[in-house]
């Protein structure tokens, strides 16, 4: 009975962790209802009912982190005469994010015995798992796919290039935010989870069954945006990596390299195998040449490149302006695209408040990964912070982007158990 109830309330709880993650805007509701927003009041009201004596000296470094971020934006709408206030909602909507992971954690430590770090990131690769395998079974059948994106409400520009690439049928499309950038950002950060419990993992049972589901939320994740190799990437590197920097390998790490190298090679040329001779005609389809680009453009001997990345190239537009470099132009985005035509996410941070701007941005990110760190102090977590900067500063490369959803649940799991601890100390303390 305990059984049950347990899988019930896991059940329920990776429907939140679901609906968190990717952010969902329901029709017929307003675009800016989204689920992360709806979560993040609901977890104002209960910190209010919940309220302690003290509030965490990481919560209130991280509130004057995005305070400050307010600065540039206020200095560049003084200095240029403009308005665009895509900062200033940033900056509310990360302190709701933040809330709204606070409930999350909160109801997972309730119902979920024991739940720990590892737990919290088997949920969020779970969750991005089951959006991958929707994608895939929306593609497979276009009515789902109507029903699914009818239900949700999209910005003016995904929208537009939703109508745009549909009918070329050549890319999946998840629930939400799980779609075109975002869902390589998703798809691949998942995967730096589960590079960072393979590392932790001894046995093969269970490294088999992260290995499957890495190779999964991997190839659905291309076809979903190629973003996703960045992750697919960074977390090979991490699994394999040695322990502690140096050229060493425990018996049990060499038995865990070795599965994922087998499953990973093997699924691969299973792949191209069951492609070439029982579905020569896939190579021809625009979904296969949308996610396998690079490995055909190589074979036919061209460059390491897409046409993606070959028009990434041409939105690297320089300011030219100094002051534009120190304060930016205020501007994010204009009528129907990008300001300056450029989705670079650091060139974006520059043209809107300058350098300065583009550096408190990354302060936030900074505060959250130096907090972090204080709680876990071990290897292991250090390692994973460190992957997570170096995918973040990939991917601003692309467009703009960070993984702050995920850094909250971390933060607040490490809070909230640290001041159960000294609760519990205190009462022992009494007996």
């Amino acid at each position: 009975m305990m059984l049950v109830k347990s899988k019930l309330h896991s059940l329920w709880l990776l429907l939140l962790y679901f609906l968190y993650i990717f952010n969902i805007s329901f029709a017929p509701f307003p675009y800016y209802v989204r689920t992360r927003i709806i979560f993040g009041v609901l977890g104002l009201l209960l910190g209010l009912l919940l309220l302690r004596p003290r509030v965490s000296k990481s919560v209130i470094y991280f509130m004057v982190a995005v305070l400050l971020l307010l600065v540039p934006c206020g200095l560049t709408f003084l200095v240029n005469g403009v308005f665009d206030a895509w900062f200033i909602q940033y900056a509310a909507q990360q302190v709701l994010h933040l809330s709204g992971a606070y409930l999350l954690v909160l109801l997972s430590l309730q119902f979920v015995k024991p739940f720990d770090l590892n737990r919290l990131f088997l949920f969020i690769i779970y969750a991005v798992a089951l959006n991958n395998l929707l994608a895939a079974v929306m593609f497979i059948a276009p009515p789902l796919q109507d029903f699914m994106l009818a239900i949700q409400n999209h910005d003016e520009l995904a929208r537009t290039k939703l109508e745009e690439y549909l009918d070329m049928d050549f890319r999946l499309y998840g629930l939400g935010i799980h779609t075109f950038f975002m869902g390589g950002l998703l798809s691949g950060y998942s995967l730096l989870l589960a590079a960072y419990l393979l590392r932790k993992e001894r046995r093969g049972k269970q490294t088999l069954w992260l290995t499957l589901l890495f190779l999964f939320i991997a190839i659905t994740g291309l076809f979903i945006a190629r973003t996703t190799l960045v992750g697919a990437a960074i977390g090979t590197v991490y699994i394999l990596w040695p322990s502690r920097w140096s050229a060493t390998f425990s018996r049990g790490a060499i038995k865990r390299n070795f599965l994922f190298i087998a499953v990973l090679l093997a699924s691969m040329i299973f792949g191209v195998i069951a492609l070439n001779y029982f579905f020569p005609e896939a190579w021809d389809s625009d979904i296969i040449g949308y996610a396998l680009e690079f490995y055909i453009r190589m074979d036919q001997g061209d460059a390491l490149a897409t046409e993606s990345t070959d028009h990434l190239k041409t939105m690297y537009i320089w300011p030219d302006s100094w002051r534009t470099w120190l304060i930016g132009d205020g501007r994010f985005n204009v009528p129907g695209g990008f300001y300056m035509d450029t989705d670079v996410g650091y060139l974006r941070m520059i043209y809107y408040f300058g350098v300065t701007g583009m550096l408190l941005f990354f302060v936030i990110q900074f505060v959250l990964v130096e907090r972090i760190h204080r709680f876990y102090r071990d290897r292991h977590v250090s390692f994973f912070l460190f992957a997570s900067a170096v995918f973040v500063l990939l991917l601003n490369l692309k467009a703009l982007a960070d993984v702050n959803a995920f850094f909250y649940l971390i933060l607040w799991l490490a809070i909230i158990k640290r001041d159960e601890s000294l609760e519990n100390a205190k009462k022992g303390e009494n007996l």
